[in-house]
C-alpha cells in the first residue's frame, strides 16, 4: 500500500522535560530515560501529511528602557512656617540621673537662703514666685506628652486639643518648691554634636548634674530651642533653625548624667546636609 493509504500514528501534543521526567502532553507516559521517550508510541490516529506544520513564531517582548529624564524624585514636603507654636519634647529621665537627683536634694536648704523673693519654682505647672512660698508647690512629675492632636500630662491623663489649655492645666502632684533666681543664672558653652539615620536626628549636648525639672526642650516642625540647667545654676541655650522638618509629636529628649539627648523624628526621609541646622 502507498504511504496515502497507511495509518498515522503521532502525538499530538508537545514534549514535555520537568523533574527529570520526559513525556508527552497529550498521553502523560513517563520516562526518565530519552531514547525510551523517542520511542513512545503515538496516540492519535489520522491520514498522513506531507505538509510541514507551521510553527508561529514567538513574538519578543519589547524591552522598554527608562531614561534618567523619566525617573522623578519624590515631591518635598511644603516647609512649615518658623513661627508657628512651639511644643515641649515628652522627656525621659535615666534611672541614674534620678538617683543623683535625690542625693541632691539634701543640700537645698542652703540654697533657699540665697534665693531672693523674685525666684521662680522651676517645676512644671507651679510657677510661683518665692514671695508665694507659704503657698503648696502643685506641679506635674511627668512629662508631657502629643499624640494623634491630643496634648496631656503623663501623670495625669487630662486630655485636651488647645495648647493653651494643656499649658494651664493645674499640677497633679504636691511637694517642695524648686527655687532659682532668673538674673543668677550662668550662661555656658556645651560641648554639643550631631548625627542622622534614615528617619531620625540626633542632637547632644554634654552637661552633668542636669536639673531636668528646670530645663526648657521644645520646637516645631522647623525650629529647636534648648535651655539646659545643670551644675551650680550653669545654662546651655540653643535656639536654631532647622535645616529638615520634623514631626514634634514623635520626637523626645533624655535626660541623664552626663548628657541630653534631643531625638527628632524625620518628617520626609531624607538626608540632611552636612550641618543639621541653617
Amino acid at each position: 500500500a502507498s504511504n496515502e493509504s497507511e495509518e498515522c500514528v503521532y502525538h499530538s501534543g508537545e514534549p514535555v522535560f520537568h523533574d527529570v521526567y520526559k513525556y508527552w502532553s497529550c498521553c502523560d507516559k513517563k520516562t526518565t530515560d530519552f531514547t525510551e521517550f523517542l520511542n513512545i508510541k503515538g496516540c492519535c490516529r489520522s491520514k498522513h501529511n506531507g505538509e510541514k506544520p507551521v510553527v508561529e513564531e514567538k513574538k519578543s517582548e519589547e524591552k522598554v528602557q527608562i531614561q534618567p529624564s523619566d525617573i522623578k524624585p519624590p515631591e518635598r514636603m511644603v516647609r512649615p512656617s518658623e513661627s508657628e507654636p512651639l511644643v515641649p519634647l515628652p522627656s525621659i529621665i535615666s534611672p541614674s540621673l534620678q538617683k543623683l537627683l535625690k542625693n541632691l536634694q539634701i543640700s537645698e536648704g542652703s540654697v533657699d537662703a540665697e534665693i531672693t523673693k523674685d525666684a521662680i519654682c522651676q517645676r512644671k505647672g507651679c510657677g510661683k514666685s518665692k514671695s508665694e512660698e507659704d503657698q503648696p508647690c502643685i506641679y506635674h512629675p511627668g512629662s508631657p506628652i502629643f499624640h494623634e492632636g491630643l496634648k496631656f500630662w503623663s501623670c495625669c491623663k487630662k486630655r485636651t486639643t488647645d495648647f493653651n489649655e494643656f499649658l494651664a492645666q493645674k499640677g497633679c502632684e504636691k511637694g517642695s518648691h524648686a527655687w532659682a533666681n532668673p538674673n543668677e543664672k550662668k550662661v555656658v558653652e556645651c560641648r554639643h554634636d550631631w548625627h542622622q539615620t534614615g528617619d531620625q536626628v540626633n542632637f547632644t549636648v554634654y552637661a552633668k548634674k542636669v536639673h531636668p525639672d528646670r530645663c526648657l526642650i521644645r520646637c516645631n516642625a522647623v525650629k529647636l530651642e534648648v535651655e539646659i540647667v545643670f551644675g551650680d545654676n550653669q545654662v546651655f541655650n540653643f535656639n536654631k533653625v532647622l535645616a529638615g522638618i520634623i514631626d514634634p509629636e514623635k520626637s523626645k529628649v533624655t535626660f541623664s548624667t552626663a548628657k541630653v539627648e534631643v531625638s527628632m523624628r524625620k518628617a520626609e526621609f531624607v538626608a540632611w546636609p552636612s550641618t543639621f541646622v541653617l
